[in-house]
């Protein structure tokens, strides 16, 4: 593909992204995803057509969507990531609670929700997790609750009992999987967060919103917000902030070096 030809790509494709998922691509993440569309291109033998023929075959029909979906979207995720930030929330904002409903949105391939019902139940928590995430390949996986056994290392020694080891897999006891279910979602579409409204005392959404510019991110945040109750808390990533634009939706609350979010 010559360069003009490919450059006009390139555009077409950070264009449609944005479109489908409110994801906006700087041109480093968008070099990444280059060679990924490159060997994809060659399986399905459209390395010789133009530009516009290339995107329109992937908007044809939903199965296609899902395709170039799944190609942009980067599983990046563990077990009990930023523990002391989920330490600090259970102990603090959560310490009284008997029951909750939590969702983890972004949840790739289903590490967060998993760690989430391990806490839960490590405290007598009784209730539901619920991961979602747009990639529906990722969400295969999350659902087999099974990982490659060198994961263990990112579970705590307390927390393994939750956890089964057999042979080179790490596989999510019937207790655990049994808390937490999962859906595909869209975070700028507001129609998969409608039959979810007002449901959760907790909603995650870490290392998710970064990728966003400020248009989509208010959409997001607005769609999130929809699905927690009366006060629920919002969790963002340790190193992420919500800015003064966005308290009309949630207010900030500092507990210890952390800051979570309560529903406006």
């Amino acid at each position: 593909m010559e360069a003009d030809t490919k450059s006009q790509l390139v555009e077409l494709l950070r264009e449609t992204i944005y479109d489908l998922t409110g994801n906006y691509y700087p041109d480093e993440r968008m070099r990444i995803l280059e060679y990924k569309l490159e060997r994809l291109l060659k399986e399905l033998n459209l390395h010789d057509k133009p530009p516009k023929a290339i995107i329109d075959y992937f908007l044809r029909d939903e199965t296609k969507r899902k395709m170039l979906i799944d190609l942009m979207t980067v599983p990046e995720t563990r077990f009990f990531r930023e523990r002391e930030q989920l330490e600090t929330l259970f102990g603090s904002l959560l310490k009284d609670k008997l029951s909750l409903d939590i969702a983890s949105v972004g949840c790739s391939t289903g590490q967060e929700p998993y760690t989430l019902a391990m806490m839960m139940r490590k405290r007598g928590i009784t209730g539901r997790v619920v991961g979602m995430d747009i990639n529906e390949e990722v969400l295969k996986k999350a659902r087999e609750g099974i990982y490659k056994k060198d994961e263990i290392k990112d579970i705590p020694p307390e927390y393994r009992d939750m956890v089964e080891v057999k042979g080179e897999k790490l596989e999510i006891k019937r207790e655990i999987k049994n808390m937490v279910s999962f859906r595909q979602a869209n975070l700028i579409k507001p129609a998969d967060f409608i039959p979810l409204k007002d449901r959760f005392d907790v909603v995650f959404c870490r290392n998710v919103l970064i990728y966003f510019d400020a248009k989509s991110k208010r959409i997001a945040l607005t769609n999130l917000r929809s699905i927690l109750k009366k006060e629920g808390i919002l969790v963002i990533s340790a190193t992420e902030i919500l800015g003064k634009e966005y308290f009309d939706l949630f207010e900030p609350i500092k507990v210890g070096k952390f800051f979570f979010y309560k529903k406006v």
